[in-house]
């Protein structure tokens, strides 16, 4: 009998470590949302774009409450459904450049360009959504990379007419800014994500 006594207590022993190890880290967790960093914030240190990723994590309610893959995924969600909205922006830019002018014809090219990049980049998000749910992430790195690259080969189109046509802008002062905004959307992403490895 005594020594199953003290056979149990032994065993007891470490379980009870283990729990208070495991209470510990949960009342550092706490401490730091006590002092004003929730875990959005802290994940978005990890970013170059700090403003955009807090602003842009918070506008999802759930966000709040979400560990860190949910924010990964969060973040993969926000860019893939900027991608689209980007995209029906530039087929409506597209339209109302119908009338056929030299200065319409270039305009005209690059907004085919930018379409084709983004219905591209859409299918990349897309694709790196599937790549996330099984884990994969060295695939959501290539895939959410290839977004960003086609992003840049939007805006790029728009320097090579300047190029062309005697240094004549024809660039979209919104789309410069929606191409950048994706872009850090994107960059935010694939940060977050790297954590999850």
């Amino acid at each position: 009998m005594a020594s199953r006594k003290a056979l149990n207590q032994f065993l007891i022993l470490p379980v009870l470590l283990i729990t208070c190890f495991i209470f510990l880290g949960q009342c550092a967790r706490l401490q730091n949302t006590e002092e004003g960093e929730d875990l959005v914030t802290a994940t978005c240190k990890h970013t170059l774009h700090f403003k955009v990723c807090v602003s842009s994590l918070r506008s999802v309610p759930s966000s709040k409450s979400s560990d860190l893959k949910k924010l990964a995924e969060i973040a993969l969600n926000l860019s893939s459904n900027y991608a689209a909205k980007t995209l029906s922006y530039v087929c409506k830019l597209k339209s109302s450049t119908a009338n056929v002018t030299n200065s319409n014809r270039y305009m005209s090219r690059c907004l085919s360009d930018c379409i084709e990049e983004y219905k591209e980049a859409r299918e990349n998000l897309q694709d790196s959504a599937e790549a996330f749910a099984e884990g994969d992430y060295d695939q959501v790195d290539t895939l959410v990379s290839a977004a960003m690259s086609d992003a840049e080969t939007c805006e790029d189109g728009f320097k090579e007419v300047f190029i062309d046509d005697g240094n004549k802008d024809y660039s979209n002062p919104s789309l410069t800014k929606r191409n950048s905004y994706f872009f850090e959307l994107c960059s935010n992403a694939l940060a977050i994500t790297k954590l999850l490895v």
